[in-house]
């Protein structure tokens, strides 16, 4: 079916990966495609050079209310947008168009708080009990394997709402990843070390200490936050470089979300063997094909270097909850969750051992079917 209007709409820097890619496939197809974004969203379709409109300047409260009167006033046939856990607007969109009678499409880019992502406004985002309402739910989604929708069902959604299609990011990153050839890598690897020897590891910021503050939830919900993690990483790395007469630039992988000073506190202790970088410009596959280690917690970044298969270590010191890292939770690769687990790796790593990555069989070619779905929708 051609020449409908599409309204899509996205806001965190997930969501909006993993709906870019659909947008030009959609035009082509003969689509009015009409695109609207929100906070992180708009730095990411303006590095893109995509149109992009604030869709405050169109809902300035934000409203449930609101946001159906701008539905029916732009008169979309369908939606298409990403997912958020402290942002409303998805979930307002979706209501908006159930009761427009148009379909709604919700892209999930990761394998993480499901529940989050769907409850009502004023809801416990912690704890779902007898008294919680519905989740606010899509007309589908699409989602990244079967694992996603053996966990989504598990929550009570509609199995015939979850659509396994792969998610369009992971085929972005697998292709702009081949780009990068050895002597870039060993460009950047020059630039970061300022010419020096020694090994180049990056951590995957995440903002989780502020994104649970939004929700009204504990900084440390997991058991930790992005910069007790930071800290048992650098004073590990400290002790062992100096153990070892050797030295290690650390670049900072900053969030989209993340203030450019957000790790001042910490990194201004760093020992004199860590060589600290703070970074968010450089081309995310070219950074991970030039570093010899990954670290996060369970970032999108541990995605992007499986895919690249670049080495990576997840550590969640301090959890207290279900591992988020789909990977633990599959039995592939498990994080590290004490001082002397990460110790006892870093120490390997760094005397030359090269450990093989998890085995996630990723689902490549879903733009084509998240395309293709929506186009034979009616």
């Amino acid at each position: 079916m051609k020449g409908r209007r599409v309204l899509v709409f996205s806001r965190d820097p997930g969501g909006t990966n993993a709906v870019v890619p659909l947008i030009e496939p959609l035009r082509t197809r003969g689509n009015e495609v009409v695109v609207y974004g929100k906070d992180a969203a708009l730095s990411i379709y303006r590095r893109l050079s995509m149109d992009c409109t604030d869709i405050r300047d169109a809902i300035p409260s934000g409203t449930e209310e609101e946001t159906g009167k701008f539905v029916r006033k732009l008169g979309p046939d369908l939606i298409v947008t990403g997912t958020s856990s402290e942002d409303f607007t998805e979930r307002h969109l979706w209501k908006a168009a159930e009761k427009a009678g148009i379909a709604s499409f919700a892209v999930l880019d990761q394998w993480t708080n499901y529940r989050l992502r769907l409850i009502p406004e004023g809801d416990d985002p912690v704890n779902a009990g007898a008294k919680e309402r519905e989740l606010i739910l899509p007309s589908f989604f699409f989602i990244m394997d079967e694992f996603a929708r053996k966990e989504m069902c598990a929550m009570g959604i509609d199995r015939e709402k979850l659509v396994v299609t792969g998610q369009p990011f992971f085929d972005y990153i697998r292709k702009t990843g081949n780009r990068f050839a050895a002597p870039e890598n060993e460009k950047l690897r020059r630039e970061l070390t300022g010419d020096q020897s020694g090994l180049i590891f990056v951590f995957a910021s995440q903002p989780i200490a502020s994104i649970h503050r939004q929700n009204g939830m504990a900084e440390d919900f997991w058991g930790y936050t992005e910069k007790t993690v930071l800290k048992s990483v650098t004073a590990c790395l400290g002790k062992l470089t100096d153990e070892l007469a050797t030295k290690v630039t650390l670049v900072i992988r900053l969030h989209p979300k993340d203030q450019p000073d957000a790790y001042r506190d910490v990194l201004s202790t760093c020992p004199k063997s860590i060589n600290p970088i703070v970074d968010r410009e450089t081309d995310s596959s070219l950074l991970l094909k030039a570093a010899d280690l990954i670290i996060g917690m369970f970032s999108m970044v541990l995605l992007e270097a499986a895919i690249l298969k670049r080495r990576f270590i997840s550590v969640q010191i301090g959890l207290k909850r279900e591992n988020p890292l789909i990977f633990d939770r599959m039995g592939l690769a498990r994080s590290i969750l004490t001082e002397e687990e990460l110790e006892e790796k870093l120490r390997g790593i760094l005397n030359g051992e090269s450990p093989g990555g998890p085995d996630l069989k990723f689902e490549f070619g879903a733009t084509e079917r998240i395309v293709e779905y929506v186009e034979g929708y009616k």
